[in-house]
């Protein structure tokens, strides 16, 4: 019988001149020193004078990953900015990309989302393996590892960021003395720049420190802080802190609140005790003007202890219309601020006007060289007083009985009665008659009476 006999070619000239290509006796094809070039198609025929026979054989040369220019370095990023990182590699299979990231977690072309839904896309990885780091934070400082890998074999490559910050800076152009009084609002500026944006926070003068807004303190997007409703304890020194991973930068402030406590009609003595008159079936009102800083609150507390407020701003004047003897009494205003208390106590008296009782028909005649009496009768609440006024002009302001005066003259005598409620008067018409022939350089002896 005779042997078969057995030729392998891809191509004739490989079987026949390459020295790395040997076949065998049995059949065998052995090739030296594979490479990529020797991948194809090899056909093997077996022949003898009978017939021939064959058998068509793919050969594939494969290769382990391997990272190109693979080297270890270390970048520099700004913060907020992009950044890219290539990662090319060869091998056969074609090789698989991922990379490992600072914080452990490794993606690929499947998993290019950020997990923690922060940030959407924080990172984009290519088919080439480039990848891609969308605005850099400090989360995003550290080691990057890329893999490549297929069945023969893994590859990697390994390259470290470090993330430029920059260091908080307030803003100095902003004055630190701050005035304000009592009950307004204070505002501290305080704005500053920095890379990743600072964190804010104040310490007051009570050593609390502030990081959000609260009741009476405002912490604006800026940083500047506001203080509302200031009060004497929020006087002292403030400070801003603003704070970043690249440093910490402070401002000192100074806040001096103003104050002053509050005064009634302008009188700064408390529980001053005053005196009033109101007309009965009249409208009274009763000032209270109070001053202060902060503008103090008013308020009336009434012979009843009714207690009555007035808002901060107003007068605080006290108006009884239609007054009438029940409404006589003590009358308390009292005016507070956050400084201080003050009262002052009114006392009420409802009056009538004064009332003259006798009113003459007519002209009282006198005779020369007798006595005449002119009588003044009043009443009035409280008591009235009276006066006589004489045609001369001089005038009788005190009350007196049994008093004579000489009168030198004819004319209108006046009696006016007065109170704190008003006055009251009446003209007495005086004719003295006198009998010629007589002596007529006497005087005329004439009594006032004031009777009350």
């Amino acid at each position: 019988m005779l042997l078969p006999l057995a030729s392998l070619e891809p191509d004739a000239s490989k079987s026949t001149h390459d020295r790395r290509f040997e076949v065998f006796t049995n059949g065998t094809l052995s090739i030296v020193e594979v490479s990529i070039q020797d991948s194809g198609q090899y056909l093997c025929v077996a022949a003898n004078r009978h017939g021939s026979a064959r058998l068509l054989v793919t050969f594939i040369t494969m290769k382990p990953a391997k990272i190109d220019q693979k080297q270890y370095f270390k970048k520099l990023v700004p913060y907020g900015k992009d950044f890219k990182v290539d990662c090319k590699a060869s091998g056969s299979p074609a090789p698989e990309i991922s990379w490992s990231l600072p914080d452990g977690t490794t993606i690929n072309n499947v998993m290019q989302a950020d997990d923690s839904g922060r940030r959407s896309r924080r990172y984009v990885l290519f088919d080439n393996g480039t990848l891609y780091l969308n605005k850099v934070g400090i989360t995003e400082e550290g080691d990057y590892t890329c893999y490549a890998q297929n069945t023969l074999g893994r590859d990697e490559m390994k390259i470290h960021i470090t993330v430029i910050t920059t260091a908080p800076q307030i803003k100095h152009s902003y004055k630190t003395y701050v005035k304000v009084k009592a009950g307004d609002t204070a505002l501290l500026d305080c704005e500053v720049v920095g890379e990743p944006k600072p964190k804010i926070f104040w310490l007051l003068p009570s050593s609390d420190m502030i990081s959000f807004s609260t009741d009476r303190y405002l912490l604006h997007v800026n940083g500047s802080l506001s203080v509302s409703q200031v009060k004497l304890l929020d006087a002292g020194e403030y400070m801003c802190v603003a704070r970043n991973p690249g440093g910490d930068d402070t401002k000192l402030y100074k806040l001096d609140v103003v104050s002053k406590p509050p005064i009634i009609n302008g009188l700064y003595t408390n529980k001053t005790i005053m005196k009033v008159t109101a007309v009965r079936h009249s409208k009274k009102q009763i000032e209270c003007r109070a001053e202060g800083t902060p503008p103090p609150q008013i308020m009336w507390i009434m012979p009843d202890n009714i207690f009555l407020t007035f808002l901060t701003g107003s007068n605080g004047a006290l108006t009884i219309y239609d007054t009438a003897r029940d409404d006589a009494g003590k009358y308390r205003c009292a005016a507070r601020n956050k400084v201080g208390y003050i009262e002052k106590l009114i006392i009420l008296e409802v009056g009538q006007k004064p009332r003259i009782l006798i009113h003459p028909k007519g002209p009282v005649k006198g005779i020369s060289g007798e006595s005449l009496s002119l009588h003044c009768l009043s009443e009035g609440s409280p008591k009235p007083n009276t006066a006589w006024t004489v045609p001369s002009g001089y005038v009788l302001d005190r009350p007196q009985i049994n008093r004579k005066y000489v009168l030198l003259e004819n004319g209108n005598y006046v009696c006016k009665a007065h109170n704190s409620a008003g006055d009251s008067s009446v003209s007495v018409p005086v004719l003295i008659v006198a009998y010629p022939p007589r002596i007529t350089n006497r005087f005329i002896n004439v009594t006032l009476w004031l009777l009350i």
